[in-house]
């Protein structure tokens, strides 16, 4: 329980802060960031309900005193008074901003719940993104920081792999080792994606170090495919990957 409610005060933020969480690889983060979109848009809608119960009543409730008082808008239909506070606030920029949370939070939630994507809330990942471009810092792999198009890119491309991902069968994954001069090299092929799994993450497979050095896609069944380098020696730490192989595991040089 308390594992969830921390996982779903941490889903909102950008995915680099969410790695940096205490226990963050066994986080429930799937069913908490598609609790933590579901309240952002249930509490946004809330607020635009009352936003518009506030606005457009007083708004109209003003415009309707000014007429019994002799304003201007005396000659004005009570009718076209209503209609004019409602296109008010249909303009009004509060209502635009609220409105983007309900959309955000529906997005994050469908996102979670139907493709594992656990995307943050924009304004985070904007703020991560200047202080990125102010610090010079070099960008995620998969670019997940990267505000606009990169992070609606970044659902889209999700959703097309769900769709993919679930016309195929169920299969164990297979492993293919290689050797190229001093270094030897994995290479995993799943029929489903590791959403972990992005370079240069390091994988522990038993006692044996692997840093990952590519993702890349492949042909079915097993279209996802993962290629690690061995590492001389252990990097213990809380970021590292466990990977169990299953006992049926195929196995191929």
């Amino acid at each position: 329980m308390w594992a969830t409610l921390f996982a779903t005060l941490c889903s909102s933020l950008p995915r680099r802060w969410r790695e940096a969480a205490p226990g963050a690889n066994v986080l429930p983060w799937e069913r908490s960031g598609t609790l933590s979109g579901f309240l952002e848009a249930f509490m946004a809608l809330g607020a635009l309900v009352f936003w518009y119960s506030w606005s457009v009543t007083t708004w109209a409730a003003n415009g309707l005193d000014s007429a019994m008082r002799g304003g201007v808008e005396r000659n004005v239909p009570g009718q076209a008074i209503g209609f004019a506070a409602l296109v008010l606030w249909v303009l009004h920029p509060l209502t635009w901003l609220v409105g983007y949370f309900v959309l955000e939070g529906t997005v994050r939630m469908v996102g979670a719940a139907f493709t594992g994507h656990v995307m943050g809330t924009l304004p985070l990942y904007l703020a991560d993104w200047t202080y990125g471009k102010l610090t010079g810092r070099q960008p995620e792999p998969d670019a997940l920081y990267s505000p606009g198009t990169g992070h609606f890119s970044s659902f889209v491309a999700a959703i097309k792999d769900e769709w993919q991902v679930r016309r195929l069968p169920q299969l164990d994954d297979e492993v293919r080792q290689s050797r190229k001069g001093e270094d030897e090299y994995l290479e995993v092929l799943a029929c489903r994606p590791k959403t972990e799994w992005v370079p240069p993450k390091v994988v522990r497979m038993g006692d044996v170090y692997y840093r990952l050095e590519e993702a890349r896609r492949g042909s079915a069944p097993r279209p996802f495919v993962y290629r690690l380098r061995k590492l001389a020696a252990g990097v213990p730490g809380r970021t590292v990957i466990v990977y169990d192989c299953p006992p049926n595991m195929k196995t191929a040089k």
